[in-house]
């Protein structure tokens, strides 16, 4: 939709334009208006155009089932090395979980000011189980089913 705000300085533009041509180059009017008239388009084109449109130039998201699979299958590996070598999981794993355990009680309003999870209301809140897993240096990785549990009540935290 043309709006007459753009329109009435396109016009104008052509007209000018026109003139100026035949009177300055000495080209015949028709030659004048024919090449005025793109310039004017554009400048009527620039003026309708509305603020808010803007080309988005960023890249198109890659599709998440790729790296959700790598990052699947990278911690299953790494929990199945863990069952094996135990210094790996004292290692790697349970560091990150006890790190993941920390955010999720301290999202809760009561244990915002929670230091570490060797404070006695981590303990509280994790129940003794859980607790041992993240805290205890000789904790080592329990089977699949009863981590799965484990987490699952840390989820519900």
């Amino acid at each position: 939709m043309i709006r007459p705000r753009g329109l009435i300085p396109a016009i104008a533009a052509e007209a000018l334009l026109t003139v100026g041509l035949a009177r300055l180059i000495g080209t015949p009017p028709l030659w004048s208006a024919l090449i005025a008239l793109p310039m004017a388009l554009v400048l009527l084109l620039l003026l309708t155009t509305p603020a808010g449109i803007e080309p988005t130039w960023t890249a198109p998201p890659h599709p998440p089932s790729a790296a959700a699979h790598l990052d699947a299958s990278t911690l299953a590996s790494r929990f199945e090395d863990a069952v094996v070598d135990q210094g790996r999981f004292r290692g790697r794993i349970q560091p990150r979980l006890a790190a993941l355990a920390l955010g999720k009680l301290r999202c809760r309003r009561e244990l915002a000011d929670l230091p570490d999870l060797k404070d006695p209301r981590a303990a509280a809140a994790l129940g003794p189980e859980l607790h041992r897993l993240l805290t205890h240096p000789d904790a080592t990785m329990p089977d699949p089913k009863a981590l799965r549990a484990l987490l699952d009540r840390l989820e519900e935290q």
